[in-house]
């Protein structure tokens, strides 16, 4: 597991430091990348790890004009989640949303395209780091 999430981190440098990240305009389409998550529940222990471990979709596209996110996860489900609400914050960008009843937000640094995003269900809680960039689609 720690390899994976180090070759996580490494890759998502190289693209990151390759393509360059956010402008200082905030773009309207761009992709964010999970490198590892975390899920806690009442029920059982935490457990963390990369997105593939964790069943996580690895690739969001978020376009903030349109108010959506779409991800696709390994075994081919599309997910469409829409963007209730976005705020810009000094060095960030704010996104809040619902997918499937599930409150969801996102803070992305507007600085270095690091990416957390959160979410919670009656009884389970969600953390996934990872990274963003409008450049990878250029």
């Amino acid at each position: 597991m720690m390899k994976t999430n180090l070759l996580c981190s490494v890759l998502l440098s190289c693209v990151f430091t390759a393509t360059g990240c956010f402008a200082a305009d905030i773009p309207n389409i761009f992709i964010c990348a999970a490198a590892e998550g975390f899920s806690c529940s009442q029920d059982q222990s935490c457990i963390s790890g990369s997105a593939k471990q964790i069943s996580l979709p690895l690739l969001w596209k978020v376009n903030v004009a349109e108010k959506n996110i779409v991800s696709i996860r390994e075994d081919g489900e599309r997910r469409n989640s829409k963007i209730l609400d976005t705020q810009e914050v000094e060095k960030g960008l704010i996104l809040l949303g619902i997918d499937h009843s599930t409150p969801w937000s996102i803070f992305i640094d507007t600085i270095d395209g690091k990416m957390t995003l959160t979410s919670t269900t009656r009884d389970a809680g969600f953390i996934i780091h990872g990274a963003c960039s409008s450049k990878i689609l250029e």
